[in-house]
């Protein structure tokens, strides 16, 4: 799978077939929650996602968490999209400037998604996307914080990373395994309800019914 993808020039790890579910998802958004986003990097996922929000007429802050510093690995990837990033740079102010042009209403935390995650304010939650969150305890961290404000029927849950353990093998495996070992155990709670297998590792669910 090709993850070197752009959005509207904004470099990203998600193809485009997923940008465009984002945004066909945002534009139906009810009102019921707020959307948030664990693993937003430079904001190419947020900015197709607010995309179709703000057309739905969404009106409410957009959470967002992530590290928001440069790696070695980020740095080679936005290269590769034309995009200069230096080794342990501050990439929060470029994730505002290319999001605030859609959506200035952004409660963005930063650092690892852990920490971050406790200052969400616990507003009920209709769109709840997870990139960074793929592993234990990163992963069961993040559904223990924002679980409680998912919305039974109404909340989808995006998992961009579900796909990710493929290919891999051992300890990496088995550690990337937390979101498929986590809607097995609850998959009377949920609808999976979009998946591009061979095109993308992100599954889409629907929240049917309360955790237990």
């Amino acid at each position: 799978m090709n993850d070197l993808t752009t959005y509207k020039r904004i470099p990203s790890m998600t193809p485009k077939c997923v940008h465009n579910y984002l945004t066909k998802l945002g534009s139906k958004w009810t009102g019921k929650g707020i959307a948030i986003e664990l693993g937003s990097w430079l904001g190419a996922s947020a900015a197709a996602l607010l995309t179709g929000l703000v057309e739905a007429g969404y009106d409410k802050p957009f959470y967002c968490c992530e590290l928001w510093i440069a790696n070695e690995i980020q740095v080679a990837k936005a290269k590769k999209q034309g995009v200069t990033l230096v080794d342990k740079e501050n990439t929060l102010p470029k994730f505002i400037n290319n999001i605030i042009p859609i959506h200035p209403n952004i409660k963005a935390s930063q650092g690892k998604i852990s920490s971050a995650i406790k200052n969400y304010p616990g507003e009920p939650i209709e769109i709840c996307i997870f990139d960074a969150p793929k592993t234990n305890p990163t992963f069961t961290d993040a559904v223990e914080a924002l679980s409680p404000y998912w919305i039974p029927g109404d909340t989808i849950l995006g998992l961009l990373d579900y796909y990710q353990y493929v290919g891999m093998i051992g300890k990496k495996r088995v550690k990337n395994l937390a979101p498929v070992l986590f809607m097995e155990k609850y998959k009377k709670n949920f609808t999976r309800i979009k998946e591009w297998k061979g095109e993308s590792s992100a599954v889409f669910f629907r929240y049917d019914k309360k955790l237990e």
